[in-house]
């Protein structure tokens, strides 16, 4: 029986979202662009992207009307001085620190907007012909598949969705109630080490508690994995703590504890485990990493971790010259596709 092994970045949403005709309506390129509507926590009244509520990514030139590149590159400088920070082990007393407070508020609060606009009556009408929904369903029919674990950077919850509506049982890594039909087969492990929205700490708290930025909250990254449960039904719920990364932050980085000691940790070493775990005679496939400068040193943990020999299928329309350097310097059996298209194709024994 075989393994199987996904790596999933941003690219996965961005197919999925373009799949059903729905990437206008929720953009999760520039991550700045509809800002302004995003209901603030606190009231539950859209404008979170405000100077009101976000002074410190205000004051840095956070902006509705930004365009991607000037977005994306206020993210990196915002997680950058995050990881200097983490990496020092010491306060780094900042505007940037403040600021990166309030993104990771913003981002959850964003996706959890996002999440509503796209119901599941919805999905089932459009998810048909999607490649990934095609092959997700053939392995786990397979009676040759043992175990299929899906690594996901990304913090929404469509995967775990998509997965439902086929039929699928699955697993989050690390959570206590993370399997999501405890008494049914699971054959498909789910781990996220840039966290998600549906991760939830401990107790929600009343809404007129809810700080965007605090002095007690100097660490990056917050919680023992034992303190975090699933909650998809009340993503609006507001906790202590986000368990949730940024673009271009690395849980390498933003984590350098014992891995009992913070979620990121737990989960990135469970990730590794995973790819340790894969033998010559399983497969892997890859969607949408951007393998940015800034992200590669956790990639290529998971990475140099798999077995030489494995047969590795990789989904990217723009790979890096780096990227495809590296997987043709480390994988011999390697296959580039442009599109998901035919994934939903490939014959599994």
């Amino acid at each position: 029986m075989s393994k199987y092994l996904f790596m999933l970045g941003n690219g996965f949403t961005i197919d999925f979202l373009n799949h059903i005709d729905k990437s206008t309506e929720v953009d999760v390129y520039n991550l700045f662009s509809q800002g302004d509507t995003v209901c603030y926590p606190g009231n539950n009244e859209p404008g979170f992207l405000s100077y009101r509520w976000c002074k410190n990514l205000w004051n840095l030139g956070a902006r509705p009307h930004m365009n991607y590149q000037e977005s994306i590159g206020l993210i990196e400088d915002i997680v950058t001085c995050a990881n200097t920070a983490s990496a020092i082990n010491r306060t780094f007393d900042s505007v940037y620190i403040k600021a990166y407070q309030e993104l990771t508020s913003y981002l959850k609060y964003l996706f959890v907007g996002y999440n509503k606009k796209i119901s599941d009556e919805y999905i089932k009408n459009n998810i048909e012909g999607f490649g990934w929904y095609d092959l997700f369903k053939n392995l786990v029919s397979s009676t040759n598949t043992s175990e299929i674990t899906i690594i996901t950077y990304n913090y929404d919850i469509w995967l775990e969705r998509i997965l439902n509506i086929a039929g699928i049982n699955f697993e989050l890594v690390g959570m206590k109630n993370g399997k999501q039909r405890p008494n049914d087969e699971c054959k498909v492990k789910i781990i996220k080490p840039h966290g998600s929205i549906s991760f939830a700490y401990k107790d929600s708290i009343p809404r007129e508690r809810f700080r965007l930025t605090s002095e007690n909250r100097d660490e990056t990254v917050l919680g023992n994995i034992d303190d975090y449960h699933v909650n998809y039904d009340s993503l609006d719920n507001i906790y202590s703590f986000n368990a949730m990364i940024p673009p271009a932050g690395q849980s390498l980085r933003l984590s350098t504890s014992h891995r009992d000691e913070n979620w990121a940790t737990y989960l990135r070493e469970a990730a590794k485990i995973a790819a340790k775990d894969l033998t010559y005679a399983d497969e892997a496939f890859i969607c949408g990493l951007s393998y940015w400068h800034v992200d590669r040193m956790e990639l290529d943990q998971i990475l140099v971790n798999m077995n030489s020999d494995i047969a590795l299928r990789v989904v990217n329309p723009k790979p890096s010259s780096t990227f495809n350097a590296v997987l043709t310097g480390l994988f011999k059996n390697h296959i580039m596709y442009n599109n998901s298209n035919v994934m939903g194709g490939i014959v599994i024994v």
